[in-house]
């Protein structure tokens, strides 16, 4: 069966928002709900959602032409008489949602497939108000669709394959990043592991582990999560203290009381604070109070008091048969806007680390949310400990990397920044993994020239900040030298190295791209130094390398003013040798790169070296000045500003300390 027809009950946040997405790609579209009001309200917003998508080309189609594709109705019968899928969208109430699918399984037809828009209750509970469970499945979108794609599929124990292809193949055409969750379990994966996560941090709070600022500070600026766990539920949908309260009472009861809400949750949802909503939640809100998340007050929190338990969840859904590591990293990433994926991270912490902590906690509370699933004491007695062991979650070593992807085009290597969620931002083991690449391109004997380039829409925006909220200056400086031994590695390759700038190269970006023997750009593309903004100095050779391509007067000009270099700008610069129309870069790139497979491998070697140390003698002695600089910088009340500032994207108030 193919869908062409979709009823959409329920016109609130989630359903009119659904509802637009179904008909942004061409499927007509019932939306029911019981108030005129509501559904007037509800066509308002949906024509200014697309007003503006149409307005910055992210549609193509008119607005009004979207909305000729949907009607309105209050009756429910109108709604779905003739519709081939219905997606529920209604409170998060099982016995409501259960009247609603009874209803209209008595006035739709009988191919009809029932979808629910549930966060966390069952599929199979839910399908039980029909007669047709193998036509019942769980469509979990993600607030705002529009900009989180992610489709949590959630299997009922009696939901057909037919019914899961059928919806897989419709998720496709409405653009979804799809996740199958196989097993019908409580809060299935993303609210899972996103509610169970804030509950540990806010028992956390209760039992002295930290306060809200400190646990906030520590997920915000050193987990790099977009937001801390409890400024996420002060501000989203307004507040939803009360949300995750009602889903942790739903764990107590399915999954058992070590679930129940931390007291600090059950204090607030009693006395009504919510969220910024009510005027309090976690943080005061009230007479128009803004919150800011300092950078430092989580230096000292131990991240794997959170990530630990975490872990734990996953394990057990993987356990379960529910979904796999990769699954669930996707869930995380495209779900939650999550900067890596939550079992990339504990590879990285390491798994052993992870059961350790499971175990003091255990000993400690009793709770049985922290005994250590077997899947991950299984790993430990492997060996399979993560990253530092070349196996965890993942493989690592040649060919199985996190942030970089490897191809190979004739002889050319094409090394591709691959972290484009976070505008392929380099972190410590960004850095080692391109060091690695290096390594594997250069022992390939076919390979003769090396081409980087960014996945997505940038080349590279510079550094991941998070390593200033550590509080430990030595960790900066390590950090500054380790961009600076892989980008020294690059100008002494004995292979020549093409920057292939498509877009974005600012701060650590344009520095690689210095390194680099050549650079080539779009036109869209532009080069910046705005470290300045940030309270820091560039640190990966930026104040040494420009210098000698441009003269320090220029090089003072572009990072004091700030200023942005196009592309044609850089040309004149003598900073890249071509512009390329945007249409066809990667094209125009590899018929450059061409022209250098052909030269002398032996005499490059050398002449890269010759120009590299001839030329630039003192290059390393001001990449150490740089280093020590950053970490000297790095504890200052500026840096705090500044990174501050950014992330609640206003203008910064330099003190000078």
């Amino acid at each position: 069966m193919e869908i062409k027809n979709v009823a959409v009950i329920g016109a609130g946040s989630m359903g009119h928002a659904i509802a637009e997405v179904v008909a942004m790609h061409g499927f007509k579209v019932n939306l029911m709900d019981i108030s005129e009001e509501q559904l007037k309200k509800a066509l308002v917003k949906i024509e200014d959602g697309l007003r503006k998508s149409y307005e910055k080309k992210y549609i193509l189609e008119p607005p009004e032409k979207v909305i000729s594709r949907i009607t309105t109705t209050t009756d429910i019968g109108e709604a779905v008489k003739d519709a081939d899928l219905v997606i529920e969208a209604v409170p998060e109430i099982l016995d409501l949602k259960k009247k609603i699918f009874s209803e209209i399984e008595q006035k739709c037809p009988q191919h009809t497939i029932f979808a629910t828009n549930t966060s966390s209750l069952s599929i199979t509970k839910l399908s039980e108000a029909t007669n047709r469970p193998d036509k019942f499945i769980g469509m979990h979108f993600f607030n705002p669709p529009k900009i989180l794609k992610l489709l949590e599929i959630v299997w009922g124990e009696k939901t057909s394959e037919n019914t899961i292809k059928i919806v897989e193949d419709f998720a496709k055409k409405i653009d979804r990043i799809i996740i199958h969750v196989r097993k019908d379990v409580p809060g299935f994966i993303v609210n899972r592991i996103f509610v169970t996560m804030s509950n540990e941090a806010s028992w956390a709070v209760e039992m002295g582990e930290g306060s809200i600022e400190e646990i906030d500070s520590a997920v915000k600026y050193r987990l790099g999560l977009p937001m801390g766990l409890f400024e996420l539920h002060d501000v989203l949908g307004g507040g939803s203290v009360d949300v995750s309260y009602h889903v942790l009472e739903y764990y107590r009861k399915t999954l058992g009381e070590t679930y129940r809400p931390s007291p600090l949750f059950e204090r607030l949802f009693k006395a009504g604070h919510y969220g910024k909503k009510t005027g309090k939640g976690f943080y005061d809100w009230s007479e128009g109070k803004t919150n800011e998340v300092p950078l430092r007050a989580g230096a000292n929190f131990d991240l794997l008091r959170l990530i630990a338990p975490a872990v734990n969840e996953a394990a057990w859904l993987i356990d379960k048969g529910v979904a796999n590591a990769e699954e669930i990293d996707l869930a995380v990433l495209h779900g939650l806007n999550y900067p890596r994926g939550l079992l990339r991270m504990a590879d990285d912490f390491g798994i052993d680390k992870i059961v350790q902590k499971l175990n003091e906690l255990y000993e400690k509370y009793g709770e049985d949310r922290y005994r250590a699933n077997r899947v991950l004491k299984k790993m430990v007695e492997e060996g399979k400990l993560g990253r530092k062991t070349g196996e965890g979650f993942y493989k690592y070593g040649p060919g199985n990397y996190e942030f970089v992807k490897l191809e190979k085009v004739g002889n050319i290597g094409v090394l591709r920044l691959n972290r484009p969620r976070r505008a392929n931002a380099l972190n410590m083991t960004f850095l080692k993994e391109i060091d690695n690449a290096l390594t594997v391109l250069e022992e390939d004997d076919e390979v003769r020239v090396v081409v980087v380039i960014g996945e997505g829409k940038n080349f590279c925006a510079g550094a991941d900040i998070s390593m200033f909220a550590s509080g430990r200056p030595e960790l900066v400086t390590e950090f500054s030298q380790t961009g600076h031994k892989v980008f020294r590695r690059i100008e002494m390759y004995p292979k020549p190295v093409i920057a292939a700038i498509h877009g974005a190269a600012v701060g650590g970006g344009f520095e690689l791209a210095l390194a680099c023997d050549l650079r080539v750009m779009s036109k869209k593309a532009f080069l910046g130094l705005p470290e300045l903004n940030l309270g820091i100095i560039p640190g990966w050779g930026g104040t040494q390398r420009l210098a000698y391509y441009v003269g320090v007067s220029k090089l003072k000009e572009i990072v004091l003013l700030k200023k942005n270099i196009d592309a044609e700008t850089a040309k004149n610069l003598g900073l890249v040798a071509e512009v390329f129309p945007e249409e066809d870069f990667m094209e125009k790139v590899i018929e450059f790169a061409k022209n250098l497979t052909e030269l002398p491998p032996v005499a490059v070697k050398y002449l890269k070296k010759v120009i590299t140390l001839g030329t630039m003698p003192n290059l390393e002695t001001g990449c150490l000045v740089e280093s020590e600089a950053s970490g000297d910088i790095a504890l200052t009340q500026d840096v705090a500003e500044g990174i501050q500032a950014f992330n609640y994207h206003r203008k910064p108030k330099f003190v000078g300390r």
